[in-house]
This record gives structure tokens, C-alpha cells and sequence, in this order.
């Protein structure tokens, strides 16, 4: 009877210190809730393998400049208490005469200042971060879409709370590294 007891309370005391694993979609539900991601949550996983077909090279144009993008995926990555799936994103932008105007490939991955975490529906939203005295950051949506999976559509939302036009020059004529119309690369 006591060895019965004994393994009821192990059980119980594994169960209270148990670490769940939630899917993309699941973590992007918490966070739109009040609560956010529950305590026992240790891993936000891939678990469809969704992340997958942003992987890759992927090049496009807009306004007489070229965007290529890079996508490499993070497993179980984080240095927080809960690891995730994600995207790490580069990126290089010339100009019609071929001058680089923006380039993250030669650097760190965690030097891009350009990475995800949720799924919202069939978009994946990365943060990206160039200067925020310009207002040179915000959301980056990705999709790709469903009839044509070499084809990615690319929306740039700013963030207009985090700049401070007394130290960014120029801020009237600055252009932010991506555009803010959405437009498409194709995978590479």
C-alpha cells in the first residue's frame, strides 16, 4: 500500500511540474488573450511544419529596387523559459544600378534584428528592426500563396510608437528600408 501511494504522489508532483509543448497556431491564440501563454508551456513547436515553405532564397522588385530575402528555420531555440520554432529572416536591398542600399547576410543571425514567432493564420509575422529613431521598424506579414507556393507576398507594417524624429536627419525625406505596399518575391 505504501509503494502504491508513494508512486500516486511522484505522479502527481511529475504532472505539476510538466512541461507542455503547443503548436504555432496554438501560441498565436495566447497571445491574443489576456492571460498570454500559460506557465507550463516550455515549447512552441512547429508542429505542422509550416515554417518549412518560407525556407529558402526569394527575390523581388518594387520601385526600381531588388529584395532578397533570406529564411533559415530555429529549432527549440530561446533564452527564456519557453524555446520556440522561427524564422531568422536576411535580407539585401540594391538599387536600380546595382548599389547596396541595406545588407544582413554577412552577419549574425541574431545580429539581423529580423525574426518571428507566430503563425496567424496562413501569414507568418516576423519583427523587423533597422532604426527606430526613423521609424524604420515594425511587422513584416509574410504569405505565401496557396495556388502558387514559389510565390511570397511581403507587407511591411511600421510601428509608430518607438521613433524620435529629433535624432533621426532627414526624418521628412527618409525612406524606410522596405516598402509599405505589400508586394511579392519569388522563391529562388
Amino acid at each position: 500500500m505504501k509503494k502504491i501511494i508513494l508512486v500516486f504522489a511522484l505522479m502527481i508532483i511529475c504532472n505539476i511540474n510538466a512541461q507542455r509543448t503547443i503548436s504555432l497556431a496554438q501560441a498565436y491564440e495566447y497571445f491574443k488573450s489576456p492571460n498570454g501563454i500559460p506557465e507550463d508551456v516550455s515549447y512552441v513547436k512547429d508542429t505542422n511544419n509550416d515554417l518549412n515553405k518560407f525556407i529558402g532564397t526569394w527575390k523581388g522588385n518594387y520601385d526600381g529596387k531588388t529584395y532578397i530575402f533570406r529564411f533559415i528555420k530555429k529549432i527549440k531555440s530561446g533564452e527564456y523559459d519557453i524555446k520556440w520554432d522561427y524564422l531568422v529572416g536576411k535580407l539585401k536591398v540594391t538599387d536600380n544600378k546595382g548599389n547596396i542600399l541595406y545588407n544582413t547576410f554577412s552577419l549574425d543571425d541574431d545580429k539581423t534584428y529580423f525574426s518571428g514567432t507566430y503563425l496567424q493564420h496562413q501569414s507568418y509575422i516576423m519583427d523587423f528592426i533597422v532604426n527606430t529613431y526613423c521609424n524604420d521598424s515594425g511587422v513584416v506579414f509574410l504569405r505565401i500563396y496557396d495556388n502558387q507556393p514559389n510565390k511570397m507576398k511581403v507587407l511591411f507594417d511600421r510601428d509608430r510608437t518607438w521613433y524620435d524624429p529629433k535624432k533621426c536627419p532627414n526624418y521628412e525625406t527618409y525612406e524606410t528600408t522596405l516598402p509599405q505596399k505589400s508586394f511579392v518575391l519569388t522563391k529562388q
